[in-house]
């Protein structure tokens, strides 16, 4: 009876460690890589030059797509054991989501400020179509007042006396 507990907390601790020690490769980003985002960031927050922005907000938009697409890794274990098992997560620092939707923000900004309205538009609505309100809603806020600002709505008010 001892025998079969201590196999299963050693196959437990097995499963476990396994999981607590993923390599960051497998979900698309490693040191490396992440540190060329994180100066793509840092530039972007650093300039005013609009075509720099632009550039920095393609940059990290591709990359957060990219890591959305690899977020659906499936261990291949049998159904039995499968089930008990977790999904794995990347473990950054930082969201790499945000950090596009804070630089097309600013670029978007940048546009605005350059009177450059069409690509202003289409930085603003990127934010709108790929960061979800409710994950990343002072992006979004943002994003929306700006518009408002280039895209104003015609209310039409009258008033029938009879």
């Amino acid at each position: 009876m001892k025998k079969s507990i201590l196999t299963v907390a050693a196959f437990a601790f097995l499963m476990v460690g396994c999981q607590s020690n993923q390599p960051m490769k497998q979900f698309g980003v490693d040191n490396g890589s992440f540190m060329s985002l994180w100066k793509t960031y840092s530039s972007c927050q650093n300039t005013n030059d609009l075509d720099q922005l632009k550039q920095s907000a393609v940059i990290l938009h591709t990359a957060a797509k990219r890591l959305l697409w690899n977020d659906t890794f499936v261990l291949p274990l049998p159904g039995k054991i499968g089930q008990f098992v977790a999904e794995p997560s990347p473990r950054l620092a930082v969201d790499v989501k945000a950090m596009s939707a804070s630089c097309s923000l600013r670029a978007g900004q940048a546009a605005v400020q350059a009177r450059q309205t069409d690509i202003a538009k289409e930085l603003l609505h990127d934010i709108l179509e790929y960061h979800p309100e409710s994950d990343y809603a002072f992006y979004t806020v943002q994003a929306k007042a700006i518009l408002s600002e280039l895209e104003p709505t015609d209310i039409q008010v009258s008033l029938k006396v009879k």
